[in-house]
């Protein structure tokens, strides 16, 4: 009986370890500032990136970088977390904290793709640039 609470409170401990880090690779990613080179591909401002911006990132995307979104580390569990985070926010609109906290969650997500969308646009800009100056 202790073992298996030892054991339970271990893999508890390591799922909260594991979430934690995650959310610290997608905030240190999301808090990253973006260029000019985004609002001119997009037209959207990257201080004024909102939870509601976040499809049209996604659109952005696949217009921009098609291979984005299988070749960026977290990108499929910031889209999952982020559809998750909707859902809360559906159904528990009328509570405001908890609403508050799933559209900034939300808005994370949506800086996060707006952040990487941008460094591949900078990445492909060098390309095309290293490419004509041969």
């Amino acid at each position: 009986m202790v073992a298996t609470l030892i054991l339970t409170l271990s893999v508890l401990a390591l799922l909260q370890f594991a979430i934690s880090q995650w959310r610290l690779i997608w905030l240190t990613t999301a808090n990253q500032p973006v260029s000019e080179h985004l609002r001119a591909a997009t037209g959207l401002d990257g201080a004024r990136i909102g939870a509601n911006d976040f499809p049209a990132l996604l659109g952005f995307c696949d217009e921009l970088s098609p291979g984005i979104r299988k070749g960026t580390p977290w990108f499929r569990e910031v889209t999952c977390y982020y559809c998750v985070m909707t859902k809360v926010q559906q159904l528990f609109g009328a509570l405001p904290a908890l609403s508050g906290w799933a559209s900034a969650e939300r808005k994370i997500c949506a800086r996060f793709v707006a952040v990487v969308l941008d460094q591949n646009l900078a990445i492909d800009l060098d390309r095309r640039a290293a490419a004509r100056s041969i």
